[in-house]
């Protein structure tokens, strides 16, 4: 009984002792800054609503992204009044300007 009880407890022990093991990289993920953008439009990237537009300024918000092509819009109710194709890269941070006459 004694020997079991320390078979058990050994192998309790080696349990706690496993490594833990974490990965990072190197390069911060891209971002997207929007400029231009009137007051109540609303962000849209890759056919997901990510919020109102101006809040995304740079100052001091922007949005993170993976890296790769993204489609952008900038939406006022059911107008688009910005469109473009995006491609970022890790730690780019890629500014996205809003005309202020729309299309």
């Amino acid at each position: 009984m004694k020997t079991y009880f320390v078979m058990a407890l050994a192998l309790m022990l080696s349990a706690c002792a496993l490594p833990e093991t974490s990965v990072k990289t190197g390069s911060p993920r891209p971002t997207l800054i929007i400029k231009g953008a009137p007051v109540g439009s609303v962000l849209v990237v890759d056919g997901l609503v990510m919020g109102q537009a101006e809040q995304f300024n740079g100052a001091p918000n922007e949005l993170i992204v993976e890296e790769g092509l993204h489609q952008v819009e900038i939406k006022q109710g059911n107008v688009t009044l910005h469109a473009e194709k995006a491609v970022v890269s890790n730690g780019e941070s890629r500014t996205v300007t809003v005309n202020a006459g729309g299309r």
